[in-house]
């Protein structure tokens, strides 16, 4: 009699214990933390992560005049008593363009000008540069720019240039732009040199249109 009762509950507790266990093998298992790899999921706070490079075009048309301090070819216009003297260089215009990256505060990108005598010989000067604009409070902008001019007309040859300059914002982007610009051209040789350094200072003054291109 008490061996069919042990039977009994033997053969009970096997068929809870089998129970449990087809419970535990359908319930679903708990959700395991998943590695990001450095992606926020979603309602993460981004932050300055997905902040872009404010971009802007810069555009300058401008009509200029200078010195040129060594006057190796006996150029007109001199200023002195003697051809070798200190001599005024044609007037010219020059139309220029830029690609300026960052804020107001401080933006710096390419540049590229063409320049062309209005008087005299023609000439034709390409320059691209590296352009830097500080803003200060207003409209009102400092501005300097270093490049390398390249002559392509009436003599292929070439120079440094640095300038700097200023403008004003009026409205609509438009403003007005003044530059004073420092040039040493490499030029030809003489009779009494086997080359020749022409160093020149002008005055620039002009219209320009700034606009922001992205974002």
């Amino acid at each position: 009699m008490s061996r069919g009762i042990g039977h009994r509950l033997g053969a009970a507790a096997a068929l809870v214990l089998a129970t449990r266990a087809a419970s535990a093998e359908l319930a679903p298992a708990p959700e395991r933390e998943r590695p990001s790899h450095g992606v926020p999921h979603a309602g993460a706070v981004s932050g300055e992560a997905g902040a872009t490079t404010p971009i802007s075009a810069l555009l300058a048309l401008s009509f200029g005049r200078g010195f040129r301090f060594n006057n190796p070819y006996r150029l007109a216009t001199p200023l002195g008593d003697t051809a070798e003297s200190v001599s005024l260089a044609a007037t010219y215009l020059d139309l220029g363009g830029a690609l300026l990256f960052g804020p107001g505060e401080f933006r710096q990108g390419v540049a590229l000008g063409g320049s062309v005598a209005l008087q005299g010989i023609g000439q034709l000067v390409l320059t691209p540069s590296y352009l830097a604009v500080f803003g200060l409070d207003g409209d009102f902008a400092l501005r300097g720019r270093a490049g390398i001019p390249l002559v392509v007309a009436p003599d292929a040859t070439a120079g440094l240039e640095a300038a700097l300059g200023a403008s004003f914002a009026v409205a609509y982007g438009l403003g007005a732009v003044a530059e004073l610009v420092g040039d040493v051209y490499f030029g030809a040789a003489t009779d009494e040199r086997s080359i020749t350094t022409i160093p020149m200072l002008s005055l620039q003054l002009g219209i320009c249109f700034d606009h922001q291109v992205a974002p």
